[in-house]
Order: C-alpha cells, then sequence, then structure tokens
C-alpha cells in the first residue's frame, strides 16, 4: 500500500508538471488566456498544437473523465466534512451514525445541485475553480490543524519517527505558504 501511495504520488505529480509546463509554453506562445465556457476548447489548443488535431477527441475525452472523478472525490469528501461539521456545530447528533448518513445522503444531493445552479448562473468555470480552490485551501488548513492536534495534543498521539515528523512539517509549512500566497493573489 505505500508502495502504491508512493508511486501514484510521483506519477500524479510528473504529469500534473508536465501538463502545466506545457500549457504554459503554447497558451503563453500564442497569447491565449482560457475563459468563460470556452475554456475547455482553450485548453484543448495544447494538444491539438503539441499532438495535432486528431488529440483534440482524446483530450476531451480524457477532460471528462479527470473532471468526472474530481468532482466525484470532492463530493465524497465535502459530503463527510459537513456531516462531521454540522454535527460539531450541535445541528445533528454527532454520535447517530444514522443521522450523520443521512445527512451525508442529503449533501450528496444537495451540493451537485447548488454547484450546477451556481454554474448556470455565474457560467465562468474558471472563477469557479478558483473559488473552489480558496475554499479548499481554507479546509486544507483545517486539515494541517487536525493533524497537528492528532499528533501533539492528544493523549494519545500519533507517534511517528524522525523522518515522517519532517516530512509532516515540510508539508504544513508547503500549505500554509500556498494558502497565504493564494490569499495574497485574492486580495492583490
Amino acid at each position: 500500500m505505500y508502495l502504491d501511495a508512493v508511486i501514484a504520488m510521483v506519477l500524479y505529480t510528473a504529469v500534473t508538471t508536465i501538463f502545466y509546463l506545457l500549457g504554459a509554453a503554447i497558451l503563453h506562445g500564442n497569447e491565449v488566456v482560457p475563459n468563460g465556457n470556452g475554456v475547455i476548447e482553450t485548453l484543448a489548443l495544447i494538444y491539438t498544437q503539441a499532438l495535432g488535431t486528431g488529440a483534440r477527441t482524446m483530450y476531451l475525452i480524457g477532460a471528462f473523465f479527470v473532471l468526472f472523478s474530481s468532482v466525484y472525490a470532492t463530493l465524497a469528501y465535502w459530503t463527510r466534512v459537513y456531516s462531521d461539521l454540522f454535527g460539531y456545530l450541535g445541528w445533528i447528533n454527532f454520535w447517530d451514525l444514522k443521522t450523520r448518513k443521512k445527512t451525508t445522503s442529503v449533501l450528496a444531493f444537495t451540493i451537485p445541485f447548488i454547484w450546477a445552479c451556481l454554474y448556470l448562473y455565474i457560467e465562468l468555470p474558471v472563477l469557479m475553480v478558483l473559488s473552489g480552490g480558496i475554499i479548499g485551501s481554507v479546509m486544507l488548513l483545517l486539515v494541517v490543524y487536525a493533524g497537528w492536534h492528532l499528533k501533539y495534543r492528544r493523549t494519545q498521539s500519533i507517534k511517528t519517527g524522525v523522518f515522517y515528523t519532517i516530512i509532516f512539517w515540510i508539508s504544513v509549512i508547503s500549505i500554509v505558504l500556498v494558502a497565504i500566497y493564494g490569499l495574497a493573489q485574492v486580495i492583490k
């Protein structure tokens, strides 16, 4: 399991980096900025100019599956986080598993409905992605706090070796710096 996670992390990081570099080179070279509802078509230029016009169809199919899996995973995450949050705030009985499952199920239909309504009203997918990134950054800060709390404040804290403690603090610092950078970009 550890080997799978490490290999997946390396592959995803490498592919994402390659995608960003290829996209920056092609889109910047053509002075094209993705915006509005044409963002997918604009991003398709990355592959059609690098691999030919036949790559457009494969890109669109791949884009559908990547976006669908991202929404699916995000939805699974958000429904559970919000169910826990509602329990923590006292809006639902946190300790009643049946109530939490029902809340999660209701949110699994409500959140995509809200997303769809927002898209139809706003019609700016890039803005929505950036807004989601900001919200995700805030949520990541909560995860960082939870990790720190579990590692150092619980009576039965998580014991790790020096290597994992160093990696933990590198990730904490990285997440905080990216959150600060993101907020600075929004304020600017």
